[in-house]
């Protein structure tokens, strides 16, 4: 699922379209199908996440009800978790994103993509070293994952937040070698760079993250659930702020 998320914007839309397409027509075949349910919340979320959807969507009924739902119907389906526990992190609830990791973690402690969101809430509630284990632990469980960028991106947000910036920028940078060329990462690499005074990177880092998502500010990082560290260096690093 989240190879949507490493694919070209366009590429990555039309696919989310079709994959909403398929997940639609096995619910209309079956509405109590856990599986489609919790796929159709993915793309609603992808859609949120991305700013590709209708702005008059409630995505409240479209991912956190429709994972809710496919809990429900199955309470041992962790995808459903792990869309759930995504969005809330993503509209700023880590502690009950937290909470919902962790239901999931706690049907199957196996599922790596499950220790994604749990990190991102530690992240946003200051618990760095917390998160830094969840990353680890997931990479020693797949250490070869999909998913394995996604971690390091969360790794290097907990090294902002712990104050090593060197650290924080080589697991940034790792993210980007291992296929995360998006605009967020390159925004946290910019962070990175400035808090550790290095601005001729961070400026050339913040140009990219601005080629790719040319819309990006202050506000919107904050929006997008940036920690205060990162927008700080962000500040430091030219990025305005609306």
């Amino acid at each position: 699922m989240l190879r949507t998320m490493q694919q070209p914007q366009k590429e990555a839309r039309d696919a989310n379209g079709l994959a909403r397409q398929l997940f639609e027509r096995a619910l209309a075949i079956d509405s109590d199908d856990a599986d489609a349910s919790a796929g159709n919340a993915w793309t609603y979320l992808l859609d949120y996440f991305f700013k590709w959807g209708d702005p008059g969507a409630n995505y409240e009924v479209e991912v956190l009800g429709e994972a809710n739902r496919a809990i429900g119907l199955d309470p041992n389906n962790v995808r459903a978790y792990f869309v759930k526990a995504q969005y809330l992190n993503m509209s700023r609830r880590p502690g009950e994103a937290l909470g919902a990791a962790e239901a999931g973690l706690a049907v199957n402690p196996n599922y790596v993509l499950l220790y994604m969101p749990r990190a991102m809430a530690d992240n946003s509630l200051g618990r760095f070293e917390e998160a830094k284990s969840d990353v680890e632990r997931a990479l020693r469980l797949s250490p070869r994952d999909p998913s394995a960028a996604v971690f390091r991106d969360i790794s290097g947000i907990s090294e902002v937040g712990l104050g090593h910036f060197d650290a924080a920028i080589a697991e940034f940078r790792k993210a980007i070698d291992l296929g995360q060329p998006v605009y967020f990462v390159y925004a946290n690499l910019a962070g990175a760079y400035a808090l550790a005074g290095k601005m001729d990177e961070a400026q050339a880092a913040l140009a990219e993250a601005r080629r790719l998502n040319p819309v990006i500010t202050v506000k919107w990082m904050k929006e997008h659930g940036r920690t205060p560290a990162i927008i700080d260096g962000l500040r430091k690093a030219g990025l305005p702020e609306e």
